[in-house]
């Protein structure tokens, strides 16, 4: 018997199968056009050598009961409807970033790039990834993990255009059209009225073409008050791990020191101290939310979850 492990995005599909003491083998591939959830569930589980007899699936979107629909795909995922067609003991659902956050026990050091220096004030950590949109959990002990739908929220977009008057209201309603890969694109956009794919300004910003690093020193800033404003909520006392595609592909062009300039400086002096003690690291490694099911599919058969 074995388990199935399976993370769905909005492009790509990623999945393994996981027995006790053997490491992941995980595979990627893209989301087949026209079919359903189950039938993609049903391919992925014929490939297995032995019979599935758990499942944790991680999804984009918000998880409520026991089912989630996803913000970038056309699918409403049930547990309890997929439990009973495939005849399995478990189907464990998951948000993206929930899933992704039981992973942070197990992520090496040597894996992450330091973007600033702290110490370990309490077991609070944070993860916080930019990428189609923005997510956000807090993980309480390795163990509780806690998710958001801060993306979603209008959660310091005020103040964001007030600060900053010469972007375009019109195009940031919420906190993740400023702070994603799209978000990105739409600061460019109002800064130079030229539309740009997130890929497009990286390359040009390799190539240092000095708009797309005005537009990047303007995001890199924004974040850093934003992780700020959120450092307060949650009290990193473990720190704050950044992950996703889009920051390990920004992660030279990331000028530390004014980063950190603007993530400490941002609070009121009483509070300087505080975020001064919190690390901020960028996580190398890919496939968290695969890693992170089968973190949780292990605290579910100790007992701990």
């Amino acid at each position: 018997m074995s388990t199935c492990i399976v993370d769905i995005g909005g492009t790509n599909i990623r999945y393994s199968f996981y027995s006790k003491g053997k490491k992941l083998r995980i595979k990627k591939v893209i989301i087949p056009s026209k079919k359903s959830f189950l039938n993609i569930l049903s391919n992925i589980f014929n490939e297995s050598n032995e019979p599935i007899k758990d499942l944790v699936v991680s999804a984009a979107g918000p998880k409520y009961k026991n089912t989630i629909e996803m913000t970038n795909q056309n699918f409403k995922i049930d547990s309890q409807k997929i439990k009973k067609k495939f005849k399995l003991k478990n189907c464990f659902l998951l948000n993206d970033l929930e899933a992704a956050g039981y992973s942070l026990k197990n992520i090496s050091s040597s894996n992450n790039l330091i973007l600033k220096k702290g110490n370990q004030i309490n077991k609070n950590k944070v993860l916080v990834c930019p990428g189609t949109g923005l997510g956000l959990c807090l993980t309480i002990n390795d163990k509780l993990v806690v998710p958001s739908e801060i993306g979603n929220s209008k959660f310091f977009t005020l103040q964001i255009l007030q600060e900053y008057r010469n972007i375009d209201p019109s195009l940031f309603n919420k906190i993740e059209d400023f702070i994603s890969g799209p978000g990105l694109s739409r600061l460019h956009r109002s800064l130079y009225k030229k539309d740009l794919l997130p890929a497009e300004l990286i390359n040009k910003a390799s190539r240092k073409d000095p708009k797309v690093l005005k537009t990047l020193d303007l995001f890199f800033e924004i974040f850093a008050k934003f992780l700020a404003e959120i450092s307060l909520v949650y009290m990193p006392g473990s720190g704050i791990f950044i992950s996703g595609s889009l920051m390990r592909n920004l992660d030279k062009l990331i000028n530390k020191k004014k980063f950190n300039k603007n993530y400490v400086e941002h609070v009121e002096k009483s509070h300087k101290k505080v975020l001064e003690s919190f690390e901020i690291s960028l996580i190398k490694q890919e496939h968290l939310s695969v890693y992170g099911c089968k973190e949780f599919f292990n605290l579910t058969q100790k007992g701990l979850n």
